[in-house]
């Protein structure tokens, strides 16, 4: 990762792998009932439309983070934090009695990602100019490829995913299509930088046992009353703790944060911010400290998110890359941020 890469997702376009990915399947009459049963929230989506959720175990611990993509006939999982064969596994003790069947993707199928607030633009020309109009959360099918519109940065972003026979060859009209728009590549660790600015969830990084969604701040994507795998643990579950953003001027390490020779967190992943130009973490702290601004030794808490993400500022309607200097777009730290 370098300053370059990450100023790439914030101001142009960026291409990775998507090999953190995994992809299934879940076909038959009965394939909605079959995800309603594990989905924490509840499955309200049409054909061509998203629903962002997880995967919980027993005890609440996210397993996954999904996207659940209704089809005319079926749903496609987009997954981070299980593979294929996996979903497959979670999803096989409640399919009993219904009409549906798991395809794991994995072994034929492979992705590759846009993020930034100009991706559109280039996936225009790779696709056609109806993207543009894509909303947040909806997917669409093109000459054997599906493209997912989510994005985890904070900027347009978009997974594509293609049989592995045409991977390379999509990459290619990638990379050819993505000279006029300077596109860069980049790793993971770029990625999961841009992750950690937005304050988008981190399924690799940040979860522990004993952490549920109460905790990570991820109850939007759960709905009350509702069974599921987890259900009766997580309406049983109380906590003292919170998920909040922290910076330092320094390198920021893994493990407790302690106040006045107590400790009273645990930091759960941190890395150094190019456009901060400090170091970010997310921690989870009691309750009282999970407030912006507030000291933690070497540490203090901020706001999320910690960027102003361009992606908010460009209108597709109006903005292109190739005369994006003479838009005024805000700075992406904004001078009062602490």
């Amino acid at each position: 990762m370098s300053a370059d890469d990450v100023t790439a997702v914030r101001t142009g376009v960026a291409l990775t792998d998507g090999a953190h990915l995994s992809f299934a399947r879940v076909i038959g009459r009965d394939a909605h009932v079959l995800l309603d049963r594990v989905s924490p929230r509840a499955l309200f989506v049409r054909s061509g439309q998203m629903l962002h959720t997880l995967l919980l175990d027993d005890a609440a611990m996210p397993l996954a983070d999904v996207y659940l993509c209704c089809g005319d006939d079926d749903y496609t999982i987009v997954a981070e934090g299980m593979t294929g064969a996996e979903l497959a596994r979670y999803l096989e003790p409640h399919r009993a009695g219904l009409d549906a069947s798991v395809v794991d993707l994995d072994p034929t199928h492979a992705a590759l990602c846009l993020e930034g607030p100009f991706s559109w633009e280039l996936l225009a020309e790779l696709t056609t100019p109806d993207v543009i109009g894509l909303p947040y959360l909806s997917f669409f099918t093109d000459a054997g490829l599906q493209c997912f519109r989510g994005g985890k940065t904070a900027e347009f972003g978009y997974d594509l995913l293609v049989e592995r026979g045409a991977l390379a060859a999509l990459r290619e009209r990638i990379l050819v299509a993505g000279r006029a728009f300077d596109l860069r590549e980049v790793d993971r660790a770029t990625i999961e930088t841009c992750m950690l600015e937005a304050a988008f969830f981190n399924v690799r990084r940040e979860v522990r046992p004993g952490l549920t969604p109460i905790e990570l701040q991820l109850q939007w994507r759960t709905t009350g009353g509702r069974t599921f795998p987890g259900s009766t643990a997580l309406a049983a579950h109380r906590t003292t703790r919170r998920s909040s953003l922290v910076a330092s001027a320094q390198p920021i390490e893994l493990g407790p944060v302690t106040l006045d020779g107590e400790v009273r967190g645990e930091v759960l992943h941190a890395a150094f911010s190019p456009v901060r130009g400090e170091h970010l973490g997310l921690a989870v702290v009691d309750l009282q400290l999970a407030h912006p601004g507030i000291p933690l030794g070497a540490l203090r808490t901020i706001s999320s998110p910690a960027v102003n993400n361009r992606s908010l500022y460009v209108d597709p309607q109006r903005h292109s890359y190739a005369t994006r200097a003479t838009a005024k777009f805000p700075a992406l730290l904004r001078p009062s941020w602490s």
